[in-house]
């Protein structure tokens, strides 16, 4: 009897402290930026997930594709490639960033921004594509910055 009161007691405390957790909150945005030029030999899309929480550690996990150059076009090849710049802020601090690069193909994105020390939160992620020459001696540029705030 006494074996079979722990056992409904050790049952009742561990379903309360399962749903007394607060759960982690998550916001998913889609995002796309590109490089600038006509031939928009550089592109990025996918989504930005925010997640937040009391007992986790606030980020943004980045999903999608980088694309250089990949498909047909009329535009020939360059011999330039594409970094893409995931930059997390909060207010005017950088928080993290990461840069994801493609040549000629297209390259799955996969990263998570989050302050190093896991303390402060990302109020908005800048994702910008930029192209560079292959060669030591060559130009760059990028395209326009693109804004996403955390809904």
């Amino acid at each position: 009897m006494r074996s079979r009161l722990w056992a409904g007691l050790a049952a009742t405390i561990t379903a309360v402290l399962l749903t007394a957790q607060p759960a982690a909150a998550q916001a998913t945005v889609e995002f796309s930026a590109d490089s600038g030029d006509q031939c928009r030999h550089g592109v990025t899309e996918g989504t930005l997930e925010w997640v937040e929480g009391p007992v986790i550690r606030p980020a943004v996990q980045v999903r999608g594709t980088l694309s250089d150059s990949a498909g047909p076009s009329i535009c020939g090849p360059d011999e330039m490639h594409s970094r893409a710049a995931f930059t997390a802020y909060n207010g005017a601090t950088v928080v993290d960033s990461e840069e994801v690069k493609a040549d000629d193909a297209t390259v799955a994105v996969s990263i998570g921004l989050s302050d190093p020390t896991g303390v402060t939160s990302i109020d908005r992620v800048v994702v910008q594509v930029c192209r560079y020459s292959n060669s030591p001696f060559g130009t760059s540029y990028c395209g326009k910055a693109a804004e996403y705030k955390m809904p």
